[in-house]
């Protein structure tokens, strides 16, 4: 596998005033390491993916259900960026897999909602052993008011990204 030079700035140590970065180096280094991250989590659905047997689509629709709860196709392939008809086959595999079902709406009669059928996740199993143990050790070393920061920045980078989906009219 070929490999580009890391373009991280060097990690500073915790209250290392003299080498604090300025704002415009942690902006680029949030930038690049988000960047990092993302490619970074690509190749861990890829590779979760691989754990069940699923191709990558599948996987993330059968995540995204997971995450989001029951929706309609269209729903779906908004949220893939995918076609109604490639969302239509993922679905149709899925559900010969015993992992979704297609059920009426509950508000609307004319359209269908998928949902995952109850124990799906022990259909798929495990698809990322350890994960749970290596992310609460990657979080221990944090305090509370820490881990707090850190999940206001979740839920703000999340409405940000959210936003820029969005469609515009």
């Amino acid at each position: 596998m070929d490999t580009v030079p890391s373009t991280e700035s060097p990690r500073k140590a915790p209250g290392d005033d003299h080498g604090r970065r300025s704002r415009e180096e942690l902006y680029l280094a949030l930038q690049n390491d988000g960047q990092q991250l993302a490619v970074r989590l690509v190749r861990l659905l890829h590779r979760m993916a691989d754990r069940t047997g699923m191709n990558p689509t599948d996987f993330q629709c059968y995540t995204l259900l997971r995450v989001a709860g029951s929706m309609t196709p269209g729903e779906i392939a908004d949220s893939l960026c995918l076609s109604t008809g490639s969302v239509t086959g993922v679905v149709d595999r899925m559900e010969a897999h015993g992992l979704v079902e297609r059920a009426p709406h509950p508000l609307d009669r004319r359209k269908v909602a998928v949902r995952l059928v109850e124990g799906a996740e022990n259909t798929v199993g495990t698809t990322a052993p350890g994960m749970r143990e290596a992310m609460t050790d990657l979080h221990a070393g944090y305090s509370v008011e820490e881990l707090e920061v850190i999940v206001d920045w979740l839920d703000r980078a999340g409405a940000t990204l959210d936003a820029l989906i969005e469609p515009r009219n």
